[in-house]
């Protein structure tokens, strides 16, 4: 379960600190839905691959992973782990990157 992130013209990805660009990453998601019902936390942790994230091997980039304070639209999303995927991958997009979620 997380985000698929490919870099595109404008935006690359690469080893932070290097000129090393990864042709994509996988970025794993954790949340905490506030009591509020709307609110959402949502954290990044960046690997190479899914196989780097069961290896625990995570991988600095310059990809930002500061933590996403968002809200759901309650008439249409519930709190959860669909929702939180869907608020990284429209705060991806609107940096640039291209964006697929894999919920398997």
């Amino acid at each position: 379960m997380g985000l698929i992130i490919k870099p595109t013209v404008e935006k690359k990805i690469c080893i932070q600190g290097t000129t090393i660009e990864l042709p994509e990453v996988y970025v794993r998601i954790a949340f905490a839905g506030r009591a509020n019902g709307v609110s959402m936390d949502v954290y990044f942790s960046t690997y190479t691959s899914h196989d780097e994230y069961i290896l625990a091997n995570p991988v600095p980039s310059n990809l930002p992973v500061e933590n996403l304070l968002a809200d759901i639209d309650p008439l249409t999303q519930v709190q959860g782990l669909e929702a939180a995927h869907e608020l990284a991958k429209v705060r991806y997009e609107s940096l640039g990157y291209d964006v697929t979620i894999n919920l398997l």
